[in-house]
């Protein structure tokens, strides 16, 4: 799977500090943003360490990759205006998540005052769906400590 990230500036290119925690521990890395699909292309980095007895992603990391697809997307497409927080998510884990690169979407599907509604998809490199999700986020204003430079 091609990894073009545009030259394009990003929200996530003016935000103050380093990528957090979580999303630096499973490998998240922007490949783009598609602001007329209302979608977020990322790709993670599934560690051996994250391995469940039978080789695969353990289902708690699957979780974590999800549910950074659909929060980034809510972030990246509206420009850090909001916080999401994750309210409910429903995951399906349709293939083992194997040890190495998997690539994500996220996806928003409807914003309605301050709840989001998403959608994401982890796939392997030939496009296999892995694991799919829905989410429900509330929208939070953004910490002022943590809002992005002006471009």
């Amino acid at each position: 799977m091609a990894e073009p990230k545009s030259d394009e500036e990003t929200v996530y290119d003016r935000l103050p500090g380093e990528v957090p925690p979580v999303a630096k521990l499973i490998g998240w890395t922007l490949l783009r943003i598609d602001r007329e699909a209302q979608a977020i292309h990322v790709s993670f980095q599934g560690a051996a360490e994250f391995v469940n007895p039978s080789g695969s992603i353990h289902g708690g990391f699957v979780t974590a990759m999800l549910d950074e697809c659909m929060g980034s997307a809510v972030v990246g497409i509206h420009e850090a205006q909001f916080l999401p927080v994750t309210v409910s998510m429903t995951t399906d884990f349709i293939r083992p998540v194997p040890v190495g690169k998997v690539y994500g979407e996220g996806r928003i599907t409807s914003m309605l005052g301050k709840s989001a509604f998403l959608e994401a998809r982890l796939t392997d490199a030939q496009e296999q769906t892995l694991a799919r999700a829905t989410g429900v986020y509330r929208l939070l204003p953004w910490p002022e400590a943590f809002r992005p430079v002006p471009s």
